[in-house]
């Protein structure tokens, strides 16, 4: 077995992610059989056809990264990341946890029938498929080092996915991150006016609000839309003294109240912490004392929107 080749591939494959593919290795002078010795060793895996991880600790749970750095190589200089799994690599959040499939597209690929790259069998792998979007080069953005469908792009084609919630999040997400301007959404949305889902999304992104700044918020704000309880604001500052905000609630009303009635939602990831939790229970009672009457829920809360409007209407009504 030729070391230096190896050692080059390894050297190829750590700035790939740890990716390596067949036509890499030929090039290096590397033969079939001395491929498949390698992979019978344990010292590399198949992830698709014709793309080895080079790391063997990393194949019991290989990183998105990995997998989309993958499908990448798999399909070759042309294809990018698309959809949902664009989305992802963008950074936007409020999707599902997971994905059924990993999804590319082709610069200037012709139509055909839907393609899709099977990994090996095994728990964890993803399936690749290729999108038949209408993409041109000049729609490709580089993300980390990837190749992935600009951003305006990007959201349509992932919303159009989406049940309304997470498409939602996605365009709030969207607009918080700065990834794309309320202008330039809406004009994206408009011109997907014939593909299936448009409508749906249309109407969500007369409602998407960059200034929510989790998932969460968007849950809420959309229960409360649901319910006919529409907050009046978002991100509202409650001050004290002139100049002195001691808070900012996620969701607020007025309603001719004679205090303002401020919603949050408590992330767990944040607000579940110890600390987090005393602070916020002082300051919230600051907030009861002398500015305003609050409601708080969290994300379990969040997944039933009866039951955040049967609360923030009760409140409401209690003025």
């Amino acid at each position: 077995m030729d070391r230096e080749a190896w050692a080059h591939a390894r050297r190829l494959a750590e700035c790939q992610d740890w990716l390596v593919t067949s036509d890499q290795l030929r090039q290096l002078n590397l033969s079939p059989s001395e491929v498949s010795t390698w992979l019978r060793r344990g010292e590399g895996h198949a992830l698709l056809r014709g793309v080895y991880l080079c790391d063997p600790e990393m194949y019991e749970l290989v990183p998105d990264r990995v997998w989309w750095r993958a499908a990448l190589l798999r399909h070759g200089p042309r294809s990018l990341l698309v959809g949902r799994t664009g989305a992802r690599t963008l950074g936007i959040q409020g999707l599902p946890a997971t994905d059924p499939v990993l999804e590319v597209a082709m610069v200037g690929a012709p139509p055909r029938a839907r393609e899709s790259s099977r990994p090996p069998g095994g728990e964890g792998m993803r399936e690749v498929v290729v999108r038949q979007l209408p993409v041109t080069e000049e729609q490709v953005c580089v993300v980390a080092g990837l190749r992935v469908r600009i951003p305006t792009h990007t959201v349509v084609d992932a919303g159009l996915q989406l049940d309304r919630v997470h498409a939602l999040c996605l365009l709030d997400s969207a607009l918080y991150l700065e990834l794309v301007d309320r202008e330039q959404m809406l004009s994206a949305v408009q011109g997907a006016r014939h593909r299936r889902g448009c409508s749906q999304l249309r109407v969500l992104a007369a409602l998407a609000d960059g200034r929510a700044q989790s998932p969460l918020e968007t849950r809420l704000r959309l229960a409360c839309i649901d319910g006919d309880l529409t907050p009046e604001d978002l991100q509202y500052e409650i001050t004290v003294e002139p100049g002195i905000v001691v808070a900012i609630g996620d969701l607020a009303w007025f309603r001719k109240r004679k205090r303002p009635l401020l919603a949050e939602g408590d992330g767990e990831s944040v607000h579940g912490l110890p600390p987090a939790v005393f602070r916020d229970r002082r300051r919230g009672n600051t907030l009861v004392t002398k500015a305003c009457d609050t409601v708080r829920f969290t994300w379990s809360d969040a997944l039933r929107p009866a039951y955040v409007q049967h609360v923030v209407r009760g409140a409401l009504a209690a003025a």
